[in-house]
């Protein structure tokens, strides 16, 4: 198979994973992959996708490992799919670091830092009854968080000699 055919064929998976059509994708990935496409891209798509229909556990996620080992420098796609695998298989604190090693690569991916935000749990309110966004909790929040930054910015700093 041609470089230009494939190509069509991963865009055409791209928009049936967009749309909801997983099984569409998984099967057109899955014959670009066993076609012998070694791309990243084509990897670590083909890898989410096992991870979400097949629930493929160590095939899915070490296809996504691949092509983080391959091509991670360049793109934090193959991050923001490590981590959603692992997520789908209730391995979050792994994805929570897979998602971390991509935001040092890539501090302005704004698809990482969302995935991240929405990984790692949220503190309790400080009154439960009240709910999570009656004002006086979202006060709180908001001084407990701009609270912790004022004291990280003031803290003095030690140098390691």
């Amino acid at each position: 198979m041609d470089a230009e055919r494939r190509e069509r064929i991963f865009e055409q998976a791209l928009q049936d994973y967009r749309a909801g059509r997983l099984a569409m994708a998984t099967k057109s990935l899955g014959h670009l992959v066993q076609d012998g496409s070694r791309d990243p891209a084509h990897i670590s798509y083909y890898g989410l996708l096992l991870a979400f229909t097949h629930g493929r556990n160590e095939e899915s996620i070490s296809l996504c490992e691949e092509a983080v080992e391959k091509n991670g420098r360049r793109s934090g796609v193959l991050y923001l799919n490590l981590g959603r695998a692992l997520a789908a298989h209730g391995r979050r604190r792994e994805a929570i670091i897979a998602l971390e090693r991509g935001l040092i690569i890539h501090e302005d991916d704004r698809r990482l830092r969302r995935e991240l935000q929405h990984l790692v749990p949220r503190r309790k309110p400080l009154i439960p009854s009240l709910g999570r966004k009656h004002p006086v909790n979202r006060c709180y929040g908001y001084a407990r968080t701009l609270g912790g930054r004022v004291l990280l910015a003031l803290a003095p700093t030690r140098r390691i000699a």
